[in-house]
């Protein structure tokens, strides 16, 4: 899949970056933060891929927007299931990847593989969480321009707007979360973050259950 190709690619060009310099003249403030800033990348990306998926704005072979998937025979709340529960796995499935790279980057630098756990414990919650909203919007918007506006105005307003908010409302951003996970472990604040995020997979499938019945039920005699 050109896709993983091209993420792996990235991860492996990021990871050989961290490669300490053969002279040494990278100060150690630099040194400290690679694995922080590989990971926050991982998650960027895998939350990125996640959602355009999702939304349709990247197009994988077999997966199918909830307005194709309203002329199925699966049940509306089967389908939206399905839709949070496919970016829960591909989100997975992109950190799972991910993890070589992350596990040599965490060698070179002798920094603990739990940061790298971390880090993937809270991304896929929000991964899940924006994948299922985007497809969502996908599901209420037939434009793919007004679609991909909503799913670039949702990273953009988490990944940054939300991390220049007061703490410990800046943990809404899941760059600031994972900044946190890797450097000061799971505490409270990260944990009820990442369960905001997994609350709103639960409303993000119920609203794409009620938008498949509305559907289904537009084409009805």
């Amino acid at each position: 899949m050109a896709l993983v190709t091209v993420y792996l690619s990235v991860l492996a060009i990021l990871a050989l970056l961290s490669l300490p310099p053969d002279l040494g003249r990278l100060d150690d403030l630099r040194q400290e933060g690679l694995l922080l800033a590989f990971l926050v990348a991982a998650t960027v990306f895998a939350v990125y891929l996640t959602t355009a998926t999702a939304c349709g704005e990247i197009a994988i072979e077999g997966e199918k927007a909830v307005v194709d998937l309203a002329a199925s025979p699966f049940p509306p709340d089967v389908v939206a299931r399905g839709k949070v529960l496919t970016s829960t796995v591909f989100a997975m499935l992109l950190l799972l990847l991910a993890t070589p790279f992350s596990v040599i980057v965490a060698g070179i630098r002798g920094e603990s593989l739990l940061a790298v756990w971390r880090a993937a414990l809270v991304t896929v919650p929000v991964a899940a969480a924006l994948g299922g909203t985007v497809a969502l919007a996908g599901a209420v918007f037939d434009s793919d321009f007004a679609r991909s506006f909503v799913h670039w105005l949702l990273l953009l307003a988490l990944m940054v707007g939300a991390g220049a908010l007061p703490p410990p409302w800046n943990l809404l951003s899941p760059v600031r979360m994972v900044i946190v996970a890797v450097r000061d472990g799971l505490r409270v604040e990260v944990g009820l973050a990442a369960l905001l995020y997994a609350l709103l997979s639960v409303a993000a499938a119920a609203a794409i259950a009620r938008r498949v019945a509305r559907i289904r039920l537009t084409f009805q005699p």
